[in-house]
């Protein structure tokens, strides 16, 4: 067998997933008891029994026996990869985990916000002083109102407090002198942030300290409860309304002139920066919503980079984690179809250590060829040639490993699973040897053709679209066809029904721009704004966040029990 001498990754997980051995071809079915043999479909069994003897009528609830039976097969648990932690394959839904829910919440409740153009205003027409006395000051009342509390009119009714406590701002820029004159309890500090570099300390802070300069920007996070209750866009509005009266009261405006309209169409419009864009009218959605979300900003949501700066390949893994849930099992599994939705098409990619062990094969297999020289394969030494010696090399590790260790094929069950999961190896293989994004879509493509001639078919059913798609356009940025593949997403035509792949996409472009020391991929503003640390979800510990939800670890924010008759709230 090729490649026998190498310490595979997965073989942990395969172990603690299955009583036969990794590469054992034989097993059982029919005699694991049905759905008995799970846990958590044993308790929803019980629950809802409880529900309807709950309801007047008896209407009955879950129950697995009016289906398909369940558990014909064994109801495999699932390892987060790099970590220890199992779950179920029910703990992976979205609606079981509360962390899942609270990594989304965070990013549909961020708003950035450029403070220049009003400090502009407030000076030339207003003859305001604009000082860090001041800035610090306005960051204060901001820190009151935000939440939802009253700031320039009295008979106002206000939220909990502990019931908003995730929703705060912070300020940040890249300009050191103007950062320390700042009170610090307001300052998203990106020397403390982002200390690491690749060859010196310091590099990273320094690349995003040049790119945002002496600008100032407030980030700012809405209460959880309220991407609960409304939709993304609420949120720039909700910031529209708060910032405008807290602009009133910092600086002693009165409330009716003129200038109070600038501020919100300022925090509304000129100023604002959102995670994603508007859908097209047929799926419209509105900003900060799942299917606008580019590949490239996903990325600059994690803080990996951050924490682990000469690992491309653990930064991939935990942009793919996020984008699996968002990409996958909510806009595609639950905004375009709901109910079961996608959980395991989309879970392969983030669990098991399978696609983890096939992109540090690659990474390592690309370095072969870059001559041990990270992005080093640039210019005149990229050529074709030199691509697909790499991309076949790597594609041919991956399918072995499927074809060698019968439990992987069991965990990765779907064609397209695979086929995802082979050319995302293939993907990391050219992104560590180039530190470029938009020769791994070459790498996409091959591996899939490559796939196809060695096994026949790839997607369900021979439905291969989604798997084979790219191949036309790797290198068009032509909008309809194509873009530079940071800012592709759902919201780009040839990706807007690839179910199970955006997450690997997402991967590979955070791989590429760290491999090439970058630090930052689409947008230094939202790589700065997801790096702080008091956020409710630790985005440099995406899977391991996910591990903790399913076993009913994570505590997530803006909970109703504070305002339910018998908490501790109450």
């Amino acid at each position: 067998m090729p490649f026998g001498d190498v310490q595979h990754n997965f073989l942990k997980a395969m172990s603690n997933k299955f009583a036969e051995k990794p590469d054992s071809t034989k097993t059982k079915f029919y005699v694991y008891g049905g759905w008995t043999q799970s846990k958590r479909k044993t308790e929803f069994v019980e629950e809802g029994k409880k529900l309807a003897m709950a309801r007047s009528s008896r209407t009955p609830g879950y129950n697995p026996d009016v289906g398909m039976p369940q558990g014909q097969r064994y109801l495999m648990p699932y390892m987060l990869n790099h970590t220890d932690i199992m779950v179920e394959a029910d703990d992976l839904h979205w609606i079981n985990n509360a962390a899942m829910q609270q990594c989304w919440d965070d990013m549909k409740r961020c708003i950035i916000l450029g403070l220049d153009d009003a400090h502009g205003l407030l000076e030339a027409r207003l003859g305001k002083e604009v000082t860090p006395d001041t800035i610090s000051h306005y960051m204060e009342v901001l820190n009151h109102a935000l939440p939802g509390a009253a700031v320039i009119q009295e008979h106002m009714v206000e939220t909990k407090p502990m019931l908003v406590n995730d929703c705060y701002a912070k300020v940040f820029t890249g300009d050191d002198d103007l950062a320390d004159a700042l009170d610090r309890r307001f300052v998203l500090d990106i020397n403390k942030e982002f200390p690491a570099g690749w060859t010196r300390p310091g590099e990273q802070s320094d690349q995003l300290k040049e790119a945002i300069g002496k600008k100032i920007w407030q980030v700012l996070w809405m209460p959880t409860v309220v991407g609960r209750m409304c939709d993304g866009e609420t949120m720039f509005r909700w910031v529209g309304m708060q910032v405008g009266m807290t602009m009133i009261n910092a600086y002693k405006m009165c409330a009716g002139e003129s200038a109070t309209g600038e501020f919100a169409y300022y925090a509304k419009h000129a100023a604002v920066v959102q995670l994603a864009g508007k859908m097209p009218v047929r799926r419209e959605r509105g900003h900060n919503e799942p299917g606008g979300l580019p590949l490239g900003i996903n990325a600059d949501t994690t803080r990996s980079p951050a924490l682990f700066p000469n690992d491309p390949i653990r930064a991939e893994l935990e942009s793919i984690a996020v984008a699996a849930l968002v990409q996958d099992q909510l806009w595609f599994g639950t905004y375009m179809s709901g109910g079961v939705g996608f959980t395991q098409y989309a879970s392969a990619t983030y669990t098991d250590n399978i696609l983890e062990d096939f992109c540090y094969k690659g990474c390592e297999i690309g370095l072969d060829y870059a001559g041990g020289e990270m992005a080093s394969l640039k210019g005149d030494k990229l050529t074709m040639e030199i691509l697909e010696k790499i991309i076949r090399a790597e594609n041919d590790y991956c399918l072995t490993q499927y074809e060698a260790y019968p439990t992987v094929a069991e965990s990765h069950f779907g064609g397209s699973v695979r086929a995802c999961c082979a050319a995302a190896g293939c993907g990391s293989a050219v992104a560590c040897a180039t530190g470029l994004a938009q020769p791994t879509l070459s790498a996409w493509s091959l591996s899939q053709l490559g796939h196809y001639e060695r096994v026949g078919r790839l997607g369900f059913y021979g439905y291969d679209l989604q798997d084979q798609c790219t191949a036309a356009c790797s290198y068009s940025y032509q909008s309809d066809e194509g873009l530079p593949f940071e800012m592709r997403g759902t919201n780009y035509p040839n990706y807007a029904m690839n179910v199970g792949h955006q997450s690997a996409y997402a991967g590979l472009v955070a791989g590429a721009h760290l491999a090439n020391k970058d630090a930052w991929v689409l947008s230094p503003l939202i790589k700065v704004a997801f790096s702080d640390r008091d956020l409710p979800f630790d985005r440099g510990y995406v899977t391991r966040e996910f591990g903790r939800g399913g076993l009913r670890e994570f505590k997530v924010a803006g909970e109703r029990d504070l305002i339910i008759g018998g908490y501790y709230g109450r």
